[in-house]
Parts: structure tokens; sequence; C-alpha cells
């Protein structure tokens, strides 16, 4: 009876252990959802953006949530039926329909891409070098021109919102015939060029192996995923409804996309959860296509590397990762997946101004490295308003938490950007303050440095300028900033 009581009380004690241990995972959870929808609504503020839709995968738990307005004088939310253009992320499906084929002995990566083409294309070689798929799925295709002139011609069109309420007169009949006319110029497989041209052969070349149309073979393998509110435009009549507005470089209202290919380039539309539901099937799969259409099949002198279509990568927190952005006129889109470290990222914004562009490329930064640390918290961040207003008093608590264990980590780029901000905003005492937490907590930073000898720069405390930007040199002798600060600072000294 004795030692059936000890067992009943061990099993309680680790029943009552995981209870603890799984409440303060999603305390940690919750707080780092907290801090995205901070992010976001601060983004937000800054006028560029007018709507965001961001979902994150961190070991098994997911959050998702929209910020802004959805659609054109409107305060609308968006919403889970919100239907977006994903552009160029289309591309990775296609790779992922052409792993699949090669897993299936359908295809070979190194097959001369004229096997599957009707009629003579003698022109799709380079001093005997042929174009093969794993060039289509790489980007290398070795073309003199990015695209044929008709299709450039009427892409151009599209995009100035000619064909919005028209049909366009080119199809994959008509591309097919164009090719024919295409010059190489480099040998294929050795040159990077960017382009949908190869997504879309490698659709018309699946649709030949499979003898279906890309749009059913891209619908089984979306059905295989439980991705129902992802298709090709012009496929579902209650799209346009649900269709997200965009906006241009000018803020106004963008142009639909519409393919007049095959779609394999940028023709796909979807709903944030089911990118959801695509970015768990490639943490949470065991899928061979995934290993398959993730591997790297070209590599480049500037560490540039790519799968099926997947832009692939090693980092050193991160380990292994592969992505794919997406910019149609008026939605930026990005997926992001780090299987090594569990953890995904999606982010959707609706317009595609520079500077939306460049605020969008900001928020994706504050969010990774919060994935990357957590579950440590970024202290900076939750401290941000308090630096900004009582630097001092934020400092100190700053200090204070750091001893808490690892509960905190510190993010160099917020440290570096309130510190700015309040140099901005004429507080150059209290930048100062920030700038030396900052190099005081990363003592090998060159631009923590520099930025302190911008703000001494400022305060006219030029002695303790040139020793910081001195010390920036010495970390990073290209940094040309700390160079020509140097260069002034020496001139004023000589006059005074």
């Amino acid at each position: 009876m004795k030692g059936i009581n000890r067992i009943f009380i061990c099993i309680s004690l680790l029943f009552l252990g995981c209870q603890s241990s799984t409440k303060t995972q999603e305390a940690s959870f919750k707080q780092l959802s907290n801090q995205i929808d901070l992010y976001a609504n601060n983004c937000l503020k800054k006028g560029n953006i007018n709507s965001l839709a961001i979902a994150i995968y961190k070991d098994g738990q997911v959050y998702q949530n929209y910020y802004g307005s959805a659609y054109k004088d409107s305060r609308k939310l968006p919403n889970d039926k919100t239907v977006y253009e994903i552009a160029s992320i289309t591309k990775v499906f296609v790779g992922s329909l052409a792993a699949k084929a090669v897993l299936e002995n359908k295809i070979a990566i190194d097959d001369d891409i004229r096997n599957y083409l009707k009629g003579d294309y003698s022109n799709l070689e380079y001093e005997g070098t042929p174009i093969t798929i794993k060039n289509l799925l790489t980007h290398t295709l070795g073309f003199k021109n990015r695209k044929p002139q008709k299709l450039e011609e009427i892409e151009n069109k599209i995009a100035s919102g000619y064909y919005e309420n028209r049909s366009i007169a080119y199809n994959m009949k008509d591309f097919l015939e164009e090719l024919k006319t295409i010059e190489l110029d480099k040998k294929p497989g050795s040159f990077y060029q960017y382009n949908s041209i190869g997504p879309e052969l490698v659709a018309y070349i699946l649709e030949q192996v499979y003898r279906d149309s890309f749009k059913n073979i891209l619908s089984r393998f979306l059905d295989e995923l439980d991705m129902k509110d992802t298709y090709l435009e012009n496929s579902q009549e209650q799209q346009s409804k649900n269709l997200m507005d965009g906006f241009d470089e000018t803020g106004i209202l963008a142009p639909k996309s519409k393919s007049p290919l095959l779609g394999g380039g940028g023709g796909m539309l979807s709903t944030l959860p089911d990118l959801v539901k695509f970015m768990k099937f490639q943490l949470e799969s065991n899928n061979p296509l995934i290993k398959e259409s993730t591997k790297t099949l070209f590599e480049n002198n500037d560490d540039d590397k790519l799968g099926y279509l997947w832009e692939v990568g090693n980092a050193e927190e991160e380990g292994f990762y592969y992505l794919k952005s997406g910019t149609s006129y008026g939605i930026q889109s990005i997926i992001l997946i780090c299987p090594d470290t569990n953890y995904g990222l999606i982010l959707l914004a609706n317009n595609t101004s520079e500077k939306a562009f460049y605020d969008w490329v900001n928020l994706y930064n504050q969010i990774e490295p919060d994935l990357i640390k957590y579950p440590k918290i970024n202290l900076v961040s939750l401290l941000k308003e308090e630096l900004l207003t009582n630097t001092d008093k934020a400092i100190k608590r700053y200090k204070d938490s750091m001893q808490e264990g690892n509960k905190y980590y510190c993010n160099s780029n917020n440290l570096n950007s309130i510190g700015y901000e309040l140099l901005n905003d004429n507080k150059t005492k209290e930048s100062i303050q920030v700038f030396k937490l900052f190099v005081s907590e990363f003592p090998k930073n060159a631009n923590a440095y520099d930025s302190l000898g911008e703000a001494y720069f400022v305060n006219s405390d030029y002695t303790n300028a040139l020793i910081n930007f001195k010390k920036s040199l010495e970390l990073n002798p290209n940094n040309e900033n700390a160079k020509n600060y140097i260069s002034k600072i020496e001139t004023l000294i000589q006059k005074g």
C-alpha cells in the first residue's frame, strides 16, 4: 500500500510540474504575442501602411492577428476570410510540386526542358549547354533578356491597370511561340537573374507529365494541406468580395494582379489561416518533399543559395532556414521557416511604396529576433516608452531586470533606434545615456561606438566623440561614417 501511495505521489508531482511548466510557457508566449501587437501598432502609426496581417509559429504554438484597415475608405479590420495576393510566394508551391514530381520519378532536375516542349527550341541552349529543370527552379536560365518582348508589354499593361476589366489577348500558347525567339548569352546555371518565366515553365512541364491542368494539380496539393481558401486568380467567384485592397507607390488603389500564363510565377491568392497551415506543414510534417524542395540547388559567390524556388541558408543562431517574399502591385508578403529552431513567420502588408517597404522590413527585423531568443523577452522593447520619457529610471530598471536570470534579452537594434529617437528629439544627454548602455551591452559592436560618437558630436563634446569614432573604426575599418566624423572633428580642433 505504501508503495502504491509513493507512486501516486510521484505521478501527482509530475503532473503538477507539467501544469506549472505549461502555464509558464503560455505566459511567455502571451508576452511574445503582446510584443508583436505593440510592434505592429507602432508600425501602423507611421502612416505608410494601411493594414497588416501577422502570424508566428514557435515550438508548436501559433499566434496570428490583424491590424489596420482592410479596404479603401473603410475601417474594417482584415479577418480570416480576407484574401491576399501572395505574388511570388506562389513560386514555392510550384517548387513543392516539382519536388513531388522528382520523388515520384516523373521528372529529374537535370532534364533538358526541351524534352517537354513541342516544336523546335534549338535556341534554348548556350554553347551546347541546354536549359534544365534545375535552371528553371533557380532563376539561372541564361536569357539575354529577362522575358519575351510581347509578354513584357502585356505585363506592363497589367501593371498600369489596363486589363482590370478587359480580357488579356495572350496565353500560354502565345508564350511558347515567343519562347522560340529567346536568345541566351550566358551558360544556363552560371548566372542568377530573378524571373517568373522559370516557374511558369515548371508549371507547364507538370501539366505534361501529369496529363492534367496546373490548376487541378495545384488544387489536389492544396486539398492535402486542407488549404480550402487558397487558389489561382479568377478560379473562384467569391474571391472579389474578400480580396484585400492594396496601395501602390503613390498611395492610390493598386490594380489587381492578372496572370496571362498558368499562374506559376505569381498567380495565387490565399488567406492568413491557410498560409499558417502551409507554415505548419513545413515545420511539423515529415513529408519527404519538404527536404527535397529545400535542398541547395544553386549557390553563387555572394552566398546566395536557392532550393526549389526557396531562398535557403544557414545562420549562426537560427540554423537552417528558408524563406520567400512576394510583391504584387499593392501587397507585400513574406514567409520564413526555421526548422532547426522550430519557428516561422508570416507578414503581410497592403502598401508597396518605398516607405511602406522600409517599415515592413523593419517590422520583420523586430519580430524575428524575439522568435530566435524566445522564451526570453525583449527588455528594451518593454521599456521603450520609459526610456524615451524617463531615461535614468528606465536604465536603472533595465539593469535591475537583467539580473533576473535568463528571463530577458537585449536587442541592439532597438537600443540604437531609441537612442536616435532621443537624439532627433533634441534630448542629447538622454541619447548619450542610451548609447552608453548600447556600448556596455555590446562592447564589440562598431555601430554602438559610432552612434555614441554622433551623440557626443551633437553635444559638442569632440574629445569623447573622437574617442568613440576611433574605437568604431578599430572594430570596423570600413566605417566611412566614422572616417568622415574623425576628419570633421580634427578640422574643428585645428580651427579652434
